[in-house]
């Protein structure tokens, strides 16, 4: 209530609320809080569960009558009938995906002072009222004896639920969806490792693994693919009890352990005495040169900026897959890596 917004970014850096165990942060864009290295695991006695409504934002927009002001009110009639096509088809598919992507890049554009749908307030509208929402319901589902909240991101709730309760917990559900004329989904897990509210592995009741951060790596074509042998073999570890080091020794494709670095074209790389390009794939391996990034000074400073790749271990750059496996992989590096992300939430 004390503040007011002229700006959509830079603004709340230190809104934070100490309570039921977490820290919630808000902000303009959206709701953030977790418990920390954790290790989550569902019993006789209770469940894990997450509520989380389907494009959360969008339907703020369509249910609040939230529109770009130059636009009037048929902006949310033509939202809604995207949202509806979207429900036609199965998650996964490449039709849903391409829906999801119109409607969430809507309400983001609705901030891109460069698009037809800007207008800042409606932006607000839909960020600052899906915060409090959600906390609403967090703080009436908090009623429940028992319950723990786990973690509340963006558009939904995850929840460790005693059983007994669940009645209790599906009617303040309820009487959350009749209030804000929004849907909820539902997921059970079985089991969660939490590092933080951006990463974390969750394992649903059927067996299926939900991957965020740093252990995920069934990336898309336009992501970042290098190391990724450090979180399949975490996911090994973690879910299914594997070894660590005899997992990593005896990982089958070389490809998994290839990592990936870039410099802008003001910068370049240097491998040991040579220059590699700006863009290179490389894997650590035992007896190879290290890598460096060279950036321009800063402003007001003379000297080039002199950056290890991998510090302290040497590389083998491989832009020619011919040049994989010249040397041995270095195991040990990768071992810390998977050693860093299990230890964090066992």
């Amino acid at each position: 209530r004390q503040q007011t917004i002229s700006e959509t970014k830079g603004v709340f850096t230190d809104l934070t609320v100490d309570t039921y165990g977490l820290t919630f942060v808000f902000g303009t864009g959206g709701l953030h809080a977790a418990v920390k290295n954790k290790a989550i695991v569902a019993t006789d006695d209770k469940l894990i569960e997450s509520r989380d409504v389907s494009s959360y934002y969008p339907n703020l927009s369509i249910v609040n009558n939230f529109y770009p002001e130059h636009l009037g009110e048929k902006f949310c009639t033509v939202y809604k009938t995207l949202y509806e096509r979207r429900k036609g088809f199965k998650k996964g598919t490449v039709e849903n995906a391409a829906l999801k992507l119109s409607l969430n890049g809507t309400y983001g554009a609705s901030n891109d002072k460069f698009s037809v749908f800007y207008d800042p307030l409606m932006t607000m509208q839909i960020t600052l009222n899906g915060q409090l929402l959600l906390c609403k319901l967090a703080e009436n589902l908090m009623t429940i004896p028992g319950l723990r909240m786990t973690q509340a991101n963006t558009d939904g709730l995850t929840l460790y639920v005693p059983r007994m309760y669940m009645d209790q917990f599906d009617l303040i559900v309820y009487a959350w969806e009749a209030m804000t004329n929004l849907k909820m989904e539902k997921n059970i897990y079985s089991k969660m490792f939490i590092r933080d509210v951006n990463n974390y592995i969750a394992v649903y009741e059927n067996g299926k693994v939900k991957r965020k951060g740093a252990y995920e790596y069934d990336q898309d074509w336009h992501q970042n693919h290098g190391g990724l042998v450090i979180a399949k073999v975490t996911e090994q570890v973690l879910v299914h009890g594997a070894p660590i080091r005899e997992t990593v020794e005896q990982w089958p494709d070389i490809m998994d352990f290839m990592l990936r670095t870039k410099v802008p074209r003001s910068s370049y790389l240097q491998w040991g005495e040579d220059q590699a390009q700006n863009i290179s794939r490389y894997y650590v391996d035992k007896g190879g040169k290290p890598l460096f990034k060279w950036m321009p000074p800063l402003k007001g400073k003379t000297e080039w900026r002199k950056i290890a790749v991998e510090s302290g271990w040497g590389v083998q750059v491989c832009n020619d897959i011919a040049d994989a496996g010249k040397l041995p992989i270095d195991f040990e590096w990768y071992i810390q890596e998977v050693e860093k992300l299990c230890l964090s939430v066992m």
